[in-house]
């Protein structure tokens, strides 16, 4: 990591050198999508509603009572605002794989955009940006003609200062207690304006949760006398080291267009030790298990945006990206004879891969008539993948004998073209109707030493979503839309299974998921700003869709099995809890049923999904004492039990408690707060009953079960956070 740092060093001062011609922030633009003081109606202090009903905004002067250091603290007294950012930056963020830009995406946008980045998710963003360069913040409800992004139904736009000429930073030192040790972290982010320039810089070193814990304890059952014969003792500490530096900018031109620009790199190292003590019944003694897994990653990517207006009324847009992700990954693993798998029992796993991806997007709208906009587009991206996963057993006298492995050294390359068209129509002053038609093709190709086969495809997308504003409290949204999943090339290759100590195949003939998505919504705002109610229901008819499938008689792959159908109801609600008596608070709560079924591939059975659970629930608290300068957050999540299928094995699994985290934040002075956060405070157990088979689960052969008990150690990261 250190060779990696040096060099993110020498980007970072060159990059610096440069800012003023380079220049990389959020965009000036103040995006005007739902201005509501002009010609809106008043709900609170600095809250307005646009004429429409459709947009509700929110003055900065609205957040001042509070104790906001950066946007993201902000968008917790926006309602429905919590809800949308995941985790609330406490680690895991919303780097999903995207399907290149798409018409879908973040429902939180800067200046009425996206960022031009995938790594550079929106919810680290939020924290980067400082609160004193929030103009505003904009709640959109359903579709509005112009936006940069179709939402599922709220949309969030942050409105920048257009001038933050005078500069503005904000920081944070912590240290996080995780077990036995301790780890120091912290981020800084300043932002100013320099030869016309808005830009924001950023530097982290963390990330903010750095450890991952966990404990298990497993029994291991005989299937005819129901009685254990074998107990482990598993400990599995994980550490994580990042640095990533982020630079991102914007510059109005002279002509009127806007130019935005984001760069970002991440240096990251991972390390787990995972000690497994076993003990069989009847013998004392205690068999010592240790697995090693070591990984270094270097992520960077640059993206960019250009808004050029053409005539009178029409707008060009185009987007760029260019991502490149490395991965180096050793694992040293020693099993018993009872652990099933295909290594052996003294195996070392080394595997390399370097993913990247090139995106380019520009679309040209412009209105038809006054009730009427169309926008017409097209996007490229390449797509690739190289990977290889060397697979040695250790000799007695230490030395390393390679075992042959199928399908484990491939190039995978996807080319991909889209035309997209959206047609956005004010059907009536309370109606309207967003309309979309994409039609893809891609062309998948893969070849190395064991494979060589190339595929097309051809989609054609259809969108429709339907917003009727029955009042200015009252929605009703209704969507249907054709969608094709984006796949993970690490499927099409071999790949070690550190959870099952195994080598997975892979499958060079994987094709992307299909479905048809319908979506019916109600939302209603509650007077006086005081939160909004929300309530869905939906229904998924999938093809293709992606699970297990058999690649010899007891490995398996990820594969195609057919046809599955998801279904169920959303309701989510946030609430602001001043009419009950308590002051500044705010509670965000949300609960989804879902059901789902499909074929196993192995039995032929019908089951659930893997993975959906049927019930979900998710709260959120937060409580500002303004007198005492304090508040505090209190964050619970709860899922139902979750089923699995493989080849060998069926799987069910249930939270024993509530996921369960908590912060307090205190106002040392005007600039600079004390802050404390608990995470995993009930330590997340959950339990694993697994059905584990002779060969193939089809030959209905029991071979054992094993019940597995696992929970997360409890951790504390207390620091500060100030602004300059």
């Amino acid at each position: 990591m250190r060779e990696n740092a040096r060099k993110i060093l020498l980007v970072l001062a060159i990059g610096t050198g440069s800012l003023p011609c380079l220049c990389l922030a959020a965009a000036p633009e103040a995006g005007n999508l739902g201005s509501a003081s002009v010609g809106g109606n008043a709900i609170a202090n600095g809250v307005w509603s646009s004429s429409d009903g459709g947009t509700v905004t929110y003055e900065a002067a609205f957040f001042e009572p509070y104790q906001s250091v950066n946007a993201a603290d902000m968008l917790r007294w926006v309602p429905g605002g919590a809800a949308l950012l995941p985790d609330d930056n406490r680690g895991g963020g919303q780097q999903q794989d995207k399907r290149g830009f798409g018409s879908g995406g973040d429902q939180i946008l800067i200046n009425g955009k996206r960022i031009s980045g995938k790594s550079n998710d929106i919810s680290s963003a939020m924290q980067r940006i400082q609160a004193d360069v929030v103009t505003r913040i904009e709640v959109i409800r359903g579709t509005s003609a112009g936006l940069d992004v179709r939402s599922e139904g709220t949309l969030i736009n942050i409105v920048l200062a257009e001038d933050i000429s005078g500069g503005s930073g904000s920081w944070q030192l912590h240290s996080g207690f995780y077990g036995d040790s301790a780890e120091y972290d912290g981020l800084v982010s300043y932002s100013n304006t320099a030869a016309g320039f808005n830009y924001l810089v950023s530097a982290e070193y963390g990330p903010y949760n750095r450890g991952q814990d966990e404990d298990r304890v497993e029994e291991l059952f005989d299937p005819a006398s129901d009685q254990p014969f074998e107990h482990r003792d598993i400990s599995r500490p994980e550490l994580q080291e990042e640095l990533v530096l982020n630079v991102s900018g914007s510059r109005e031109l002279a002509n009127g267009d806007v130019l935005n620009l984001n760069a970002r790199i991440e240096d990251g190292a991972r390390e787990q030790f995972e000690t497994t003590l076993v003990t069989q019944t009847g013998n004392p003694d205690t068999n010592v298990l240790e697995n090693i897994s070591l990984e270094d990653s270097l992520d960077w990517e640059l993206g960019g945006d250009i808004e050029n207006r053409l005539g009178a009324n029409g707008t060009l847009k185009t987007r760029a990206i260019y991502t490149s992700k490395t991965e180096d990954e050793s694992e040293t693993v020693s099993l018993s004879s009872s652990v099933p798998g295909n290594v052996p029992s003294e195996s070392l796993v080394l595997s390399d891969a370097l993913a990247t991806e090139a995106i380019l997007r520009s679309s040209y709208s412009w209105p038809l008539t006054s009730s009427q906009n169309l926008e017409l587009g097209l996007e490229g991206a390449i797509n690739t993948l190289e990977k290889d996963v060397l697979l040695f057993e250790i000799l007695p006298d230490g030395t390393l004998d390679p075992i042959d492995v199928f399908n484990s050294d491939s190039d995978v390359e996807e080319n991909r073209y889209e035309f997209f068209s959206t047609h956005f129509f004010q059907l009536r002053d309370n109606i309207a109707l967003e309309s979309g038609l994409n039609v893809e093709y891609s062309k998948i190709e893969q070849f190395g030493a064991d494979v060589d086969n190339a595929r097309s495809f051809t989609y054609v997308k259809p969108r429709f979503d339907l917003r009727w504003d029955l009042d200015e409290a009252n929605q009703l949204r209704a969507s249907v839309e054709r969608t094709v999943s984006q796949l993970d090339f690490g499927d099409f290759v071999a790949n070690f299974n550190s959870d099952d100590d195994q080598v997975n195949a892979g499958n060079p003939d994987l094709e992307p998921e299909q479905a048809w998505e319908w979506k019916l919504t109600y939302e209603r705002r509650l007077s006086n700003d005081n939160g909004v109610l929300e309530g869905q229901v939906f229904y998924n008819q999938i093809e293709d869709h992606i699970d297990r499938v058999a690649a010899t008689e007891i490995i398996s792959a990820p594969g195609n099995i057919g046809d599955a159908d998801l279904y169920g109801a959303n309701l989510k609600g946030s609430w602001r809890l001043a009419p009950i008596g308590i002051q500044g608070a705010v509670i965000d709560a949300e609960y989804r049923f879902q059901d789902s079924e499909t074929t196993d591939p192995f039995t032929g059975d019908k089951r659930p999904m893997k993975w959906k659970p049927q019930h979900r629930i998710l709260l959120k608290f937060r409580h500002d004492v303004t007198a005492w300068k304090l508040n505090y957050t209190v964050d619970l999540e709860w899922f139902s039990e979750r089923f699995r299928s493989d080849i060998t094995y069926r799987d069910k699994n249930k939270s024993l408690t509530p996921r369960l985290n908590a912060s307090a934040q205190y106002r040392l002075t005007d600039s600079l707060m004390l802050w404390a956060d608990a995470r995993y405070i009930l330590d997340d157990q959950t339990k694993r009953f697994r059905e584990r088979y002779l060969g193939n689960i089809s030959d209905d052969i029991l071979l054992r079960t094993e019940v597995r008990d696992q929970w997360k150690r409890s951790s504390f990261i207390i620091g500060l956070r100030g602004q300059f």
